[in-house]
């Protein structure tokens, strides 16, 4: 059964189908007035621009590939030129380029083409780079005489782009601590110090690192350095220290009573106070010394004596 428009209805659809008729006229005439080339079917010669990203995102520093061969253009031009953006200041161009991303974010990748005809498009793809909350420590200086004032920096540290961190502990690995992105502590007595930074993010996430702090106390060799034979064949030394800051004591020794020709015959370590030569030729005279070595490299002896070998 065919219905009949009531005579009302017929001035409501009379406006539709004019505004209909004025839309197809507006693509028709624009398809006409185009130069032959871009005619061909009646479509506008524009490009499309096409992007894949592989992979979409991970954890920094991360390459990331970026594709836009897919890109076309319609009716009468061709690509001209791939121009892209990475989203963190960095461009390429070509149809394939690849980026690495060395800090976490999200990131709105970006290529545009360029036809022939100078008419360009525009594709974006996200890339979600990701960092672990990671802690940063500067000290400066890390080591130096006592009283040795050390300024710290935190500010290096970074997390995610989605948090911020929200503390910095410090221990100075002699008993104090200290909260903020940087601090100064100063050591007042001498050892090697590990000083640590903990750096905590919005989620509760949080790293530890450290830093070795070398405090050092003024050079002075042992002293009360005695030489005595109370075994037959065998030399045995005694000493007081009075340094704290000692990588190392080392233990020389040359033949005969006015001998200047030492060498080194023994290392031992900090807080050593005695060392026992053994194997030494009875009647023999030899003269030993001690050299300390400090935490920094520096050396001093002490005075030698002299002993005859029972």
């Amino acid at each position: 059964m065919t219905r009949t428009p009531h005579p009302r209805q017929l001035p409501h659809l009379s406006r539709r189908l004019a505004s209909v008729l004025v839309v197809l006229f507006g693509v028709l005439a624009a398809s006409f007035a185009a130069t032959p080339a871009q005619a061909g079917l009646g479509f506008p010669a524009v490009p499309f621009a096409e992007m894949s990203v592989t992979p979409p995102g991970g954890i920094a520093p991360v390459a990331v590939s970026f594709n836009g061969s897919a890109s076309l253009c319609l009716e009468g031009c061709t690509i001209a030129s791939y121009t892209w953006d990475f989203g963190d200041g960095a461009t390429a161009s070509g149809p394939l380029a690849t980026h690495t991303y060395t800090r976490s974010g999200l990131f709105t990748a970006a290529l545009t083409v360029t036809a022939t005809n100078g008419a360009t498009s525009t594709a974006q793809s996200l890339v979600n780079v990701f960092e672990y909350t990671t802690g940063k420590i500067v000290a400066t200086p890390d080591r130096g005489m006592l009283p040795l004032p050390v300024a710290f920096d935190g500010s290096g540290s970074r997390t995610n782009w989605d948090r911020t961190i929200v503390s910095y502990a410090w221990d100075f690995g002699d008993g104090a601590t200290g909260t903020g992105q940087t601090v100064t502590h100063t050591y007042t007595r001498a050892g090697i110090f590990n000083a640590t930074l903990r750096v905590t993010d919005s989620t509760g996430g949080y790293q530890i690192v450290g830093t070795t702090i070398l405090a050092q106390d003024p050079m002075l060799t042992p002293s009360n350095l005695a030489a005595t034979s109370p075994v037959k064949g065998s030399v045995r030394l005694t000493w007081t220290n009075r340094m704290a800051g000692v990588s190392q004591l080392g233990i020389e020794r040359c033949t005969g009573s006015t001998c200047t020709n030492f060498a080194q015959v023994f290392a031992l370590p900090p807080g050593s106070t005695t060392w026992t030569d053994t194997g030494r030729a009875s009647g023999t005279t030899f003269r030993y010394r001690v050299r300390v070595i400090d935490l920094l490299g520096n050396t001093a002896v002490t005075a030698p004596v002299k002993v005859k070998v029972r």
